[in-house]
């Protein structure tokens, strides 16, 4: 039982610590205000003008949360390990016993209360605005709980890149989750790409995720089974690629005591 708690109190320390942050930064405020609503203010009335199919509207209305939690997830960890970095903090931070996958945890749960609010929002308005109701609960629940997995997988892999390029990592995680959203068909199907780029696209957990979402709306098929059988081995590649990382810091001294 102690041994559990000790990574517990870690994980709560780093939700706890994001929390203030967002608190005492106007920017990490805009995360969970400005942003998200301009990504689905400008998707569902560009869809409006065009269309009153309930399905495109429930597809711009569900895509765009399936966007933001995919990036949630996977951005809250790593910017945990950046802000202490560029607060000059980590070397104080890793005198602490630390496991990257703590990391990854303690931003899950700051990632789920952000998304909260998101999910909120965008539902209220999208009533609202656009007409849009949910009209399979539990299956559009499973596909969000999908694309929540695919952010833990995305942030896995950025913490990793993290651990090799220090500051010069932040270009890449802020935009990686949207990369492969575009490349996972967010918001269309991807056959739209040339056939390479759908190959590529079927091997990712996210295509699948969304598709999850899609099939709510009779888009796409629901293929659980399929969606499970990508994500576990991005799941554990993205583990051993971020120990390597971490390895290899630790190596040439960047990182000493995490790990």
């Amino acid at each position: 039982m102690l041994e559990l708690k000790a990574p517990c109190r870690r994980v709560y320390a780093h939700a706890y610590h994001i929390t203030l942050s967002m608190r005492r930064d106007a920017f990490r405020l805009l995360d969970v205000t400005l942003w998200p609503l301009v990504l689905f203010l400008s998707m569902g009335l560009f869809a409006q003008s065009f269309t009153k199919d309930p399905r495109v509207i429930g597809l711009v209305v569900l895509g765009a949360l399936g966007w933001r939690i995919i990036y949630h997830f996977q951005m809250e960890a790593v910017q945990l390990y950046m802000d202490n970095y560029w607060q000059g903090m980590i070397e104080h931070v890793m005198i602490a016993p630390l496991k990257w996958w703590e990391f990854v945890l303690g931003g899950a749960v700051s990632a789920v209360v952000k998304i909260l609010v998101i999910a909120f929002s965008f539902l209220l308005l999208g009533r609202i605005l656009f007409g849009f109701t949910v009209r399979a609960p539990l299956a559009t629940l499973v596909g969000l709980l999908a694309c929540a997995a695919c952010g833990l997988v995305l942030a896995v892999f950025s913490m990793g890149v993290a651990f090799l390029k220090r500051g010069d990592a932040f270009a890449f995680i802020f935009a990686f989750p949207d990369v492969i959203a575009v490349l996972s068909g967010v918001f269309y199907p991807v056959t739209v790409f040339p056939r390479p780029v759908q190959a590529f696209a079927q091997i990712l957990p996210t295509t699948h995720a969304f598709n999850l979402l899609k099939s709510t709306l009779g888009q796409a098929p629901a293929e659980p089974v399929v969606f499970l059988a990508t994500l576990l081995p991005w799941l554990a590649a993205g583990a051993v690629f971020t120990q390597w990382a971490l390895a290899k810091a630790r190596r040439e001294g960047k990182l000493v005591k995490m790990k």
